[in-house]
């Protein structure tokens, strides 16, 4: 499997810049007077930082869409293809994508983008923020064969985000299962909600139980964590703490995104 992470960033360790969209149709916090334009040129001028900067892959995302679906409408997927479509013939980077939190809109948008993974749940069942929330491996699987796009390497994360597990085993034995049984790439590991990381010694356990994995953080990288946890993880996605204002919601901050990269590959 590491390998194939390998194959897949074209480096051991993977720092993977977020590209946020601003809020889709149809959402609570969507801004009408905002033009398609506006958000493809806004989504590319953070790719472009990311590229710059050395950024080794960018993961497309609509953390904006909060509160969050468990199935998303046409008009998310219209969109979000829309503008991923415009900004990836700009990047010279492996790109992924995640329509949070819907796995079957997720395998579909990454087919027709082009995306080389994805990061999205597949399985297990939580209670949270965003109410209850089930995934069928089984159905999602078949789902991502019968698209034709087995080719797609599909991390997922196997805790709760902004919510609770309802599956009382231990993560590890929850790891241990599914990676026996299903078809994923890897694994995410984050912390209780964006832009939080999760507890170091959790993080370390996982990674020592698990060394022939890819394990992703998710979440909660800065630059004061990342060197120590870059010990453990197989690579980063990054996205508040390069933020302007390290707000999640807005744009990337060159100046952040630079210091972010230097901290993580001492450059």
């Amino acid at each position: 499997m590491l390998k194939q992470h390998k194959e897949t960033f074209k480096t051991e360790k993977p720092i993977i810049g977020c590209l946020h969209m601003m809020a889709l149709p149809g959402t609570p916090y969507y801004d009408s007077s905002i033009s398609i334009e506006d958000h493809i040129l806004r989504l590319k001028k953070d790719a472009k930082i990311l590229m710059d900067l050395g950024y080794d892959a960018a993961v497309f995302a609509n953390e904006g869409d909060r509160p969050y679906l468990g199935t998303v409408g046409p008009e998310i997927i219209a969109m979000y293809v829309r503008i991923a479509t415009e900004v990836s013939k700009e990047l010279t980077i492996p790109y992924g994508c995640g329509v949070l939190i819907d796995p079957i809109a997720t395998l579909a948008v990454a087919k027709a983008i082009g995306a080389k993974f994805v990061r999205t749940y597949v399985s297990n069942s939580f209670v949270g923020t965003f109410g209850p929330q089930s995934f069928s491996p089984a159905e999602i699987f078949r789902y991502q064969a019968k698209i034709h796009a087995l080719d797609i390497k599909v991390y997922t994360y196997f805790e709760a985000h902004a919510g609770t597990c309802l599956d009382s085993r231990p993560v590890e034995t929850q790891i241990d299962s599914g990676i026996a049984s299903l078809p994923i790439a890897g694994m995410l590991v984050g912390g209780p909600r964006a832009g939080l990381p999760p507890e170091l010694s959790a993080f370390v356990k996982i990674k020592e139980r698990f060394p022939e994995v890819p394990l992703i953080l998710g979440s909660g990288a800065n630059v004061d964590n990342i060197k120590s946890l870059l010990d453990y993880a197989d690579g980063v996605i990054v996205g508040t703490t390069i933020k302007r204002d390290g707000y999640l919601y807005n744009e990337i901050d060159y100046e952040r995104a630079k210091s972010f990269i230097k901290a993580a590959k001492g450059n």
